[in-house]
């Protein structure tokens, strides 16, 4: 399924709206995880923090996400939905204690993907932008000892 823009509206607007009482407090809220759970069965998207559930957002487009694929695409649409709502509502201006992550979930609850870790002064989109930080780590010192 090719993510359209209203499929992608609606879902940044519905998971905006469960993150709205985060938003505004002066006082941080004791958070380590915002969890996304899509369900392609009852095409619902669960938003739900460490203790709560935040919204339960029924979504008809999700049973258009080809289901042999359905969490490596539904991972793909979820960041970009991030995304769009980090340019509209900054993610880590939310008063939750940092750092903290977006993660999507299958339906047994388990983590799939870290889709995003918000920190003091990071955002971090993919785990892409880490891969190969051990070999350019380990050349450096290499370089360094050698010298």
């Amino acid at each position: 399924m090719k993510s359209n823009v209203s499929f992608l509206n609606v879902l940044a607007d519905g998971i905006g709206n469960a993150l709205s009482k985060f938003r505004g407090s002066s006082e941080n809220a004791i958070v380590t995880d915002i969890y996304l759970q899509p369900l392609s069965d009852s095409s619902e998207l669960i938003v739900y923090d460490d203790d709560e559930v935040l919204a339960t957002l029924k979504v008809p487009e999700l049973n258009e996400v080809i289901k042999e694929n359905f969490y490596a695409e539904m991972e793909k649409i979820l960041r970009k939905a991030l995304q769009q709502i980090d340019v509209a509502y900054p993610l880590g201006d939310l008063s939750i204690w940092k750092p903290f992550s977006f993660v999507m979930v299958d339906e047994d609850k388990e983590t799939y993907y870290e889709l995003m870790l918000i920190d003091d002064d990071t955002v971090l989109v993919s785990q892409t932008l880490l891969e190969g930080l051990d070999k350019e780590l380990d050349d450096f010192l290499s370089d360094l000892l050698e010298n």
